[in-house]
């Protein structure tokens, strides 16, 4: 199997079968491993956007299909879905995506079925394009959500950005921003003092500097916490304050903290997570302690000034960025998800001092994971209070609820991309 197409059938075959994220599935299948890189990079592309108009190519292939494709066939209708994609929405030849779908058709005695039904749609591709809607691509346990608790006019603009290609945002080390022109040496624009934005063209390891450990890959969403905490203890010696962080791999948040010269302790329950973790740091040359545990079996003498949870969640934020999450089915297991999230907020509790902060964060923009995950902890807490980081933030892209903060992917007040993501800040006031 040596095709790319033929490749990227097979990989968003296992996708939706096995529900695995893309990242996993390329890393098992040996085929696209023997890739160059440009042909990995055409690859990526075809099954992402793929998966970004995920529910527009169904409904074309539903409308045009009369008899419904069996689940014997379920390679030859990935096959049809990424051509169907590439004929509607990419620059791609349409004589070179038929005839290529045909040709490896005819391994299963399916090509005049394909040939008929790809130049059909090539035929109508003004009109389909015309009748079709971008929500579709949104599973519903997430577009109802977005219409109950951020309304309609916020469910448009989502649909709008997550077809698209999703930027790269760098942070640069705050003592290596004088260093260079970040802008013209990584040809791309500041969206803020130290965060950079530019093309994602997926050869992060040959960007100038990455080996000189001057910068990380971290969205501007993700920043955001470690920017609050900063502020909350803006006139204190950070060396003194305690803060364990939660979920801390891949580390750009430990990063931000160390940076900081706050003193951090970093968990992670994945052996392998924290593997990266370490690789990440010996680049950047910093150093913190990590603790590799389950965070509800986590037993400390000494209470913390801070918390600062990156739970475990849904990943509805990152729908541009990881595009299997529309077409898996979360609704049944996000419970299992809250009810962790719920755990953890509060185990943390009983390890914070008095007048410390949880600072609880999530990449997700589903309303149980954020507000009414908050909001039900401090129905049971009375001892904690809300801190409004209304007064903290500016010139984003934002949702307010109660002094909670939540982002939808889109573009931000400055003309920048931002994953969608929610930050609440608790401070445990007896």
């Amino acid at each position: 199997m040596s095709n790319t197409r033929e490749i990227a059938t097979q990989i968003l075959t296992d996708i939706y079968l096995k529900f695995e994220f893309f990242e996993t599935v390329i890393l098992l299948n040996k085929n696209f491993s023997r890739l160059n890189t440009r042909d990995k990079a055409f690859v990526r592309y075809l099954v992402l956007n793929t998966l970004r108009r995920n529910g527009q190519v169904d409904k074309v292939i539903n409308d045009f299909v009369k008899i419904p494709i069996r689940k014997k066939n379920f390679y030859i209708l990935n096959l049809l879905r990424l051509s169907v994609c590439q004929i509607l929405f990419l620059d791609i030849k349409e004589y070179s995506i038929v005839n290529t779908a045909v040709e490896i058709s005819k391994h299963y005695k399916f090509d005049k079925f394909v040939n008929g039904l790809l130049r059909n749609i090539c035929r109508n591709k003004e009109t389909i394009l015309q009748n079709l809607d971008l929500k579709t691509n949104i599973p519903s346990w997430i577009k109802d959500d977005i219409i109950k608790n951020l309304g309609k006019e916020t469910l448009e603009k989502i649909s709008k950005t997550i077809v698209s290609e999703p930027k790269l945002n760098i942070k640069i080390k705050i003592n290596s921003l004088k260093k260079n022109n970040w802008e013209k040496v990584l040809n791309g624009k500041f969206i803020c003092d130290d965060v950079l934005e530019t093309q994602n063209d997926g050869l992060i390891e040959q960007k100038p500097f990455f080996n000189e450990g001057d910068w990380w890959i971290q969205n501007i969403s993700s920043t955001l916490p470690v920017r609050f905490i900063s502020k909350l203890f803006h006139d204190i010696d950070k060396s003194n304050v305690s803060i364990l962080e939660v979920g801390a791999a891949p580390g750009g948040k430990t990063f931000q903290l160390i940076e900081e010269n706050f003193n951090v302790k970093s968990l992670e329950i994945s052996q392998r997570r924290i593997r990266r973790l370490n690789q990440n740091l010996k680049r950047l040359k910093f150093e913190t302690k990590i603790i590799c545990e389950n965070f509800l079996n986590f037993k400390c003498f000494k209470l913390f000034d801070c918390v600062l949870i990156d739970a475990p969640c849904s990943a509805s934020g990152l729908m541009q960025k990881k595009p299997e999450i529309l077409i898996r089915d979360k609704e049944k297991n996000i419970k299992n998800l809250i009810d962790k999230q719920k755990k953890m907020l509060e185990k943390s509790k009983s390890i914070l001092k008095i007048g410390g902060y949880i600072v609880y964060c999530v990449c997700s923009i589903h309303s149980s994971e954020g507000s009414f995950q908050i909001e039900s902890f401090l129905k049971k807490n009375k001892n904690f209070e809300i801190v409004d980081v209304d007064n903290i933030v500016s010139n984003f892209g934002k949702y307010f609820k109660s002094g909670m903060l939540t982002i939808t992917p889109g573009v931000f007040d400055l003309n920048a991309e931002a994953d969608g993501f929610f930050i609440s800040i608790l401070k445990r006031i007896k």
